[in-house]
Formats: structure tokens, C-alpha cells, sequence
């Protein structure tokens, strides 16, 4: 019952994660997910941060009570949704805006929470595969990579150079966090 909970809570928070970029009216390439939580979309992107809080909070507790997964998996997400909430309460700076002190606070809460959520989907791979079939194996596989390579292009983009197609390669690495850890919910029931 947890898992579909965690599951609709994932779903619901790509929905509005769509519902955020058509309606945001920044650039998908160069601005980030978190300019969103300023201006018109501040209270869609409160939403899409809270959906994100409670499905990762439901797939802890999923996790915790569920002896087949290591308890380390339950205890990052609980912690990613603990740094999503910091996500929220420190807004982004906009794209070429002077970086201030609430700014710095935001990133610092948006990269551990990016980290987390990464040995989070890392620790429950080889055990979902171990235990899934296909076509669940299969998807997760495939996320999987997704999820590893769009991290890795977040750092990369950092470089100034490459920061106009950061919030694409962004957009990819939340998008493929979600999908997974859903995917991964359905997969358990």
C-alpha cells in the first residue's frame, strides 16, 4: 500500500514537473528547475517540491518496513526530502543574478539533496534487479544510466562555458529520479 502511495505521489509530482515547464516561461535549456519557485510559478513549484517531499517520505517508510532493501535507502530518501524542504525555503537566485547569501543556501540544499537522491536509486538498483523481472529490470536499467549520466552532465555544466544547456541536462536527471524511483514503487507491489 506504501509503495502505490509512493508510486501516485511520484506520478503526480512529473505531472506537475510538465505542468511547471510548459507554464514557467523560462528557457528550458539555460534557466533551472528552481527558478520556478520564483515569481508566477512560486506556489506550482511549492507544490511540485511538497508532492516530491511526500513520495520520497512514503518510499522511506516503505523502505524501513521492508526487510528486503538496505535501510540505508530508506534514511537518504527521508533525507532528501528533509534537503527538499530546505530547497524550498531558500530560493534560487536567477539565472545571472548576483549569487547571495539565501542563494548559496539553496544550492547547498539542491546539490546534497541531488547526491542523495543518486545513492539512494545506487543502493536499491542491484537489489531490484535481483528481485524484479522483466520488463521492470529492463526500464530500471535504462533509468538507471540516465540517471548516472545527467549527473554527471549537471556537475559538467557547472562549467560557465556549458551552463546554457544546464537546466536541460537538469530537467533530464530530475525526470529520470522520478520516473525511477516510481517505476521502482510499482515494480515492488
Amino acid at each position: 500500500m506504501i509503495y502505490t502511495l509512493a508510486a501516485i505521489g511520484y506520478l503526480t509530482q512529473i505531472i506537475i514537473f510538465f505542468a511547471l515547464n510548459i507554464r514557467g516561461g523560462y528557457s528550458p535549456f539555460a534557466h533551472a528547475v528552481s527558478d520556478y519557485g520564483i515569481g508566477p510559478t512560486k506556489r506550482l513549484f511549492n507544490v511540485y517540491g511538497l508532492v516530491g517531499c511526500a513520495a520520497a517520505i512514503l518510499m522511506a517508510v516503505a523502505l524501513f518496513v521492508d526487510d528486503r532493501f538496505p535501510q540505508r535507502a530508506s534514511i537518504y530518501l527521508a533525507i532528501v526530502a528533509a534537503l527538499r524542504v530546505g530547497v524550498l525555503a531558500f530560493p534560487t537566485d536567477l539565472e545571472g543574478q548576483n549569487l547571495t547569501r539565501v542563494g548559496k543556501l539553496h544550492y547547498l540544499f539542491a546539490i546534497a539533496s541531488f547526491a542523495l537522491l543518486y545513492m539512494a536509486i545506487d543502493v536499491l538498483y542491484p537489489v531490484g534487479v535481483a528481485l524484479f523481472v522483466e520488463p521492470w529490470i529492463t526500464v530500471l536499467t535504462t533509468l538507471k544510466w540516465v540517471v548516472t549520466l545527467s549527473l554527471v552532465g549537471v556537475v559538467v555544466c557547472l562549467v560557465p562555458s556549458l551552463r546554457k544547456i544546464f537546466g536541460l541536462i537538469e530537467r533530464i536527471f530530475l525526470l529520470s529520479t522520478m520516473m525511477w524511483l516510481g517505476i521502482f514503487s510499482l515494480a515492488t507491489f
